[in-house]
């Protein structure tokens, strides 16, 4: 969203968070039924190429699945610093 034109980034970290808490709130899922591999939320958060179907899949369960929520968001923190390191 950091190019569209009615957002400011201030206001997409907004949304971003507001997302989050409201997954958190209405879709916990500590039995963790339907997850993904975490392989794949890995992956696509490292932007490694995986097949549409799987990308598909996870985030259309992501969008109800808090768990799945905080491991995406951890492997996105980890691709951050990776990428920090190596530049």
């Amino acid at each position: 969203m950091k190019d569209h034109p009615f957002l400011s980034d201030e206001d997409d970290e907004e949304f971003g968070e507001a997302l989050r808490r409201f997954i958190v709130k209405w879709y916990p899922n500590p039995e963790r039924i339907g997850c993904p591999d975490p392989r794949i939320l890995r992956d696509i958060a490292f932007r490694r190429k995986v097949p549409p179907e799987d990308v598909d899949k996870a985030m259309s369960h992501i969008g109800k699945c808090a768990e799945c929520v905080w491991d995406a968001l951890a492997y996105v923190e980890e691709y951050k610093k990776t990428k920090k390191a190596t530049e």
